[in-house]
């Protein structure tokens, strides 16, 4: 099914310009590679369980309100419990791919997404929009945009759209200056009483032309430089026109210099 881009935030808008990293071990590099696809896991399966979800502050927050115009105690816990399990409905239909915005690459994000066994694939959102091929197996619209972090303890604010809220994340995570794509499963009709997602798809699939995705691969700085020759090759044999270089992150300074 052909697919439509949407923004999120229209106040904002990304410029094609806005660098972006996807930080990604040796399997799911070759993955990208064989299948020209771009997999967007369920939000059930990321590692954060708040995706997608209300925090204390906007459970709060919506009671008080609820309870402010005169909802009886009944309506309220039967309302609120209803939101609830409609927001972890719609996390296990709801698919997601994580960027990380930044003008350069990230030791932190190496530490913690390969370090010793990965590579980043650098590009922009005006590449990445581009090679997008305007069609994918279970999402037909794919919305995107930044990440806002939020003290979900605190913060009273929670759509109903089960879309805004995917841009959303708790502020222990403002360290990954996320940038998303975000789409619910088109694959078939859903309802409220249709509550086994097992049959689903685990990810939703973008094709892609990877020659106007991929701007620069990065080999991890911890990894030994035998292991660009043979990341070469494999580029090469998918047609890869990317350059391939090591990082220098951890490139020794300079002890005497020349120059006056």
């Amino acid at each position: 099914m052909d697919i439509a881009l949407s923004s999120v935030d229209a106040l904002s808008p990304v410029t094609d310009d806005l660098v972006l990293w996807r930080y990604l071990d040796f399997p799911k590099f070759l993955d990208l590679i064989t299948t020209s696809t771009l997999k967007m896991p369920r939000a059930s399966m990321m590692e954060d369980a708040y995706e997608g979800t209300m925090g204390p502050g906007a459970i709060s927050s919506t009671l008080a309100s609820w309870r402010k115009r005169g909802q009886p105690s009944y309506s309220r816990y039967a309302s609120i419990n209803t939101v609830i399990k409609q927001s972890f409905f719609w996390q296990e239909r709801t698919y997601v791919s994580c960027w990380n915005a930044f003008p350069h690459e990230n030791a932190g994000l190496w530490r913690i997404y390969g370090d010793d066994k990965g590579v980043v694939v650098r590009t922009t959102w005006g590449s990445l929009r581009k090679s997008l091929l305007g069609r994918a197996d279970c999402v037909d619209r794919v919305f995107y945009g930044r990440v806002d972090y939020r003290d979900f303890d605190t913060d009273s604010d929670f759509t109903d759209t089960y879309t805004d809220q995917y841009f959303i994340k708790r502020r222990e995570f403002v360290h990954e200056h996320e940038f998303r794509l975000v789409a619910h499963d088109n694959s078939r009709t859903h309802t409220y009483n249709d509550t086994d997602p097992t049959d689903l798809p685990h990810y939703a699939a973008l094709p892609c032309d990877l020659n106007l995705l991929i701007e620069e691969v990065l080999i991890s700085p911890r990894l030994g430089s035998w292991v660009k020759e043979p990341i070469i090759a494999v580029s090469t044999k998918y047609d890869g026109k990317w350059n391939v270089r090591q990082s220098n992150l951890y490139q020794p300074p300079i002890k005497e210099t020349y120059e006056f």
